[in-house]
């Protein structure tokens, strides 16, 4: 009870100026339609140009720029496809404290060159106090994406696996954000999400690599993904549809329907897979008595999987709204898994064959409903976030393995796995701005519940299935987080700072085979964030954050998870939680981007393998290491040639020590590495976009493992019809089949063996995109803000 009150108390523990402020609010408006322009970019100057500060458009076209000084400055406003606007404003003691510079419409531009149409420019990357906004909307290095993650290949600094997995500055998984909140999801149902969203749906991406202590701890960078919005009232619509070819087929098709109303808004969003994905796992293993193991894994999925989402958003007045959101995930699979091992001496005689056959069908049900509301009480903003997600995961296995030679079975296994996953949480914001600064402070509280059973049976020399209590396992697992932070961030002359501090407790409980693992821990994540604006658009970002990353189920969990009869994978619930500090400065000039970062992290969670020269099993286990150091740097320069021709170019180096004892040594190996990205997007006549996207990773590794360097060569291209309504692109993917990861063990007189791992990027894609409806009538621009939200997971 005493740490719960310790993190409680910071709810209350704050304190702020009283004094008087100056605000510059007003409207933003297309000057032919006078409908409202969201996300367009709004810029307070000095009488030299130097930059202050800056915010973008909510979604109504309004924008609210506080905390200013007495002075005299120069309001710039732009957005794509549109002319500048300047404009003188002064702010003195004469106007009260706001000045209210009512609506503003912004005058369109269009010129025409040999069929190409031109509409203005607007930076690909802009810097906006800890974030880097990525302007996706009417941006033609966009054109020819297929769906989200194309776009996100372009982001400085993140990558994409193989696997879809995604990894941002310091190693870490980002979290993912739709409009300003996280919507819990689990890998597979988030995959199929992203795979989903078109560049039409999207308007813009916001990165934020070092986010404050107002987020989760667990969160060491944050995607945020800011959908279009669409103000005029009636029904719209937008199907769409991707075709991928390699050696197997797969098509993902989505539908979303928006019907809107003055006071609701509803939202029907539809997805179906069906086809096949590919993974194959090879390796190469020198055995202790001198043979070679060669192992091929080919591993087709099937999917027959669906999703479902209904949303209503209700503005019950002008200051006060709930939305209800209710998703479900259907995921139905067949995998027919085909692994080898063929053992051959030292001269290259065969000594064995063998073959395992996997036939199992995994099952995913996601169920999750959340309740949002979004008010202000008096001159306060408050935000309530709740969620509820239940994931139940089924799975039956029948393995066969037999030689190759005589088809003689050598063993026969079947495998029942049951696996729920209960999450609920609540999570509520408070801010204001009584003083110069704005404050602001909330909580969260969170239940995570996991309950596995995975039982094993084996076929006997008597043709019977007899349980297997050597591989059999059940697994409970309960996680309790409390957590709340305050922040206050204050600009002064031309600089502004942020300050906040979170706390969060967790309780855990770990049962396995009858043996309770318990856990109870407070911790404290301090951070702050200056900013400097520079002469000619220039602005200097340092920041700094301490983040916690909680050992997650599959890390826990002891269950075996086979890649072959003599290769296998296995949890440790005794994990500990990893904490990573930070330091990060990041400098901007129009379209360039420099991020210099470097931090550390202690007790980071990592596989290490284990090899047993009389059995010849090798199984990976987890555990957690002592520190793990990094650091680097990441500069983006998107480069526009002529009115045709643009391009983006990101270059990432980085340092990387881990502290890794294994086997009464302890390896400490610097690790240096670079990563070239970047697309070359030509507009050509006729309405045809073609794009052109690189991707080369040097020679990397770990304190275990060198990794080869690898690379890949992606193309695109766009064209639209129907007036814009119906767009299609064409991509091939991985062209010369050259994105794969190859690992070796670094010390090959403890384990001489190589893994290579393909995920079947190489690849073709068709995408037809349609969008329809009609407007009845349009809407009244709002004057409510779109507020940053945030739930967690």
């Amino acid at each position: 009870m005493t740490k719960f009150s310790m993190a409680f108390c910071l709810l209350i523990c704050l304190s702020f100026l009283a004094t008087a402020q100056k605000t510059i609010k007003g409207k933003i408006l297309d000057n032919q339609t006078r409908q409202p322009l969201g996300y367009a970019m709004v810029s307070l100057l000095s009488p030299d140009s130097t930059f202050i500060t800056g915010q973008m458009t909510d979604t109504a076209g309004i924008f609210r720029l506080s905390n200013l000084q007495n002075g005299r400055y120069t309001l710039l406003l732009s957005s794509f496809g549109y002319s500048k606007f300047y404009q003188d404003v002064i702010l003195d003691n004469t106007g009260g404290s706001n000045l209210d510079l009512g609506t503003i419409a912004l005058t369109t531009i269009s010129s025409q060159l040999n069929e190409v149409i031109v509409t203005g420019e607007k930076p690909m990357l802009q810097r906006q106090a800890d974030k880097l906004i990525l302007n996706v909307s009417g941006n033609p290095l966009f054109a020819a994406s297929a769906n989200t993650f194309d776009i996100l290949k372009k982001i400085p600094g993140l990558q994409i696996n193989a696997d879809g997995s995604l990894q941002m500055t310091g190693g870490s998984a980002p979290a993912i954000f739709i409009d300003g909140k996280q919507v819990p999801m689990s890998p597979e149902e988030l995959q199929n999400y992203l795979a989903g969203l078109t560049p039409e749906m999207i308007a813009s991406v916001e990165i934020i690599n070092n986010p404050s202590s107002k987020y989760n701890g667990e969160h060491k960078s944050i995607i945020d993904i800011r959908l279009k919005r669409d103000r005029t009232l009636g029904w719209k619509g937008n199907i769409s549809s991707n075709i991928q070819q390699n050696a197997y087929t797969l098509a993902d098709n989505n539908l979303l329907l928006t019907y809107k109303t003055k006071k609701l808004s509803y939202t029907a969003r539809l997805g179906y897979t069906a086809g096949t994905s590919i993974y194959r796992y090879s390796a190469l293993q020198h055995l202790a008595n001198t043979n070679i193991m060669a192992t091929q894994n080919n591993t087709p999925t099937n999917n027959n999987n669906f999703n479902y989402q209904l949303g209503i958003d209700y503005n019950f007045s002008k200051t006060h709204h709930i939305e209800i959101i209710g998703r479900t995930y259907q995921s139905n699979r067949h995998v027919n898994s085909f692994n080898t091992l063929h053992t051959t001496a030292a001269a290259k005689q065969p000594v064995s064959d063998i073959y395992t056959f996997n036939n199992t069908s995994p099952r995913q049900q996601t169920y999750a409903v959340h309740l949002n509301y979004n008010g202000k009480p008096g001159k306060s903003q408050l935000e309530i976030l709740s969620s509820f997600l239940k994931i139940s995961n089924r799975q039956n296995e029948d393995i066969q393995t037999k030689n190759l030679d005589g088809h003689r079975l050598l063993n026969y296994w079947k495998t029942d796995l049951k696996n729920d996953i209960l999450i609920r949480s609540v999570q509520a914001d408070l801010s204001g701005n009584p003083g110069k600064g704005k404050w602001s402070t909330g909580a969260r509280f969170a239940v995570t519940t996991t309950n596995n059973q995975l039982r094993y049976d084996t076929l006997n020399t008597l043709s019977a299935f007899v349980p297997d209590s050597s591989r059999s396992n059940s697994f409970q697992y309960d996680e309790y987080v409390t957590a709340a932070y305050v922040a206050y961030e204050r600009t002064i002359n031309k600089w502004s700072y942020s300050a906040s501090l979170r706390a969060e407790h967790t309780h855990s409980n770990a049962i396995t085979q009858h043996l309770l693992t318990s856990r109870d821990y407070l911790t404290w994540l301090p951070s702050f964030s200056v900013t400097f604006p520079l002469e000619h658009a220039q602005q200097l970002h340092v920041s700094y954050s301490r983040r916690i990353t909680r050992p997650n189920f599959a890390q826990l969990n002891p269950f075996r998870f086979y890649n072959s009869p003599l290769n296998y994978f296995v949890g440790n619930p005794y994990l500990q939680p990893s904490k990573t500090d930070m330091l990060s400065l990041a400098y901007n000039r129009h379209d360039l981007s420099v991020t210099l970062f470097a931090g550390r992290e202690t007790d980071p969670m990592g596989r290490y393998p284990e090899y047993n020269p009389v059995t010849n099993v090798l199984e990976y286990l987890g555990r957690n290491l002592p520190y793990n150091d990094f650091g680097g740097i990441e500069v983006s320069l998107p480069l526009t040639i002529n009115r045709w021709w643009n391009m983006n170019n990101n270059i990432r180096g980085k340092y990387k020590k881990e502290v890794t004892p294994y086997h009464d040594k302890v390896y400490a190996i610097p690790i240096f590495d670079y990563t070239l990205s970047g697309s070359q997007v030509f507009s050509l006549p006729k309405g045809i976009t073609f794009d052109i996207s690189y991707l080369y990773q040097s020679a990397s590794g770990n304190g275990l493992y060198t990794f080869k360097p690898m690379g890949s060569l992606d193309l695109g291209i766009r064209k639209s019809w129907l007036k814009g309504k119906l767009n299609s692109r064409f991509n091939f993917y991985d062209v010369f089949d050259t994105y794969r990861y190859h690992l070796t063990f670094r010390e090959k007189m403890i384990i001489n063996n190589q893994l290579q791992h393909r995920y079947g990027n190489h690849k073709i894609a068709l995408t037809l995109n349609y969008s329809f409806g009609k407007s009845t009538h349009t809407s009244k621009g709002e004057s409510k803000n779109d507020e940053e939200r945030r739930a967690g997971m």
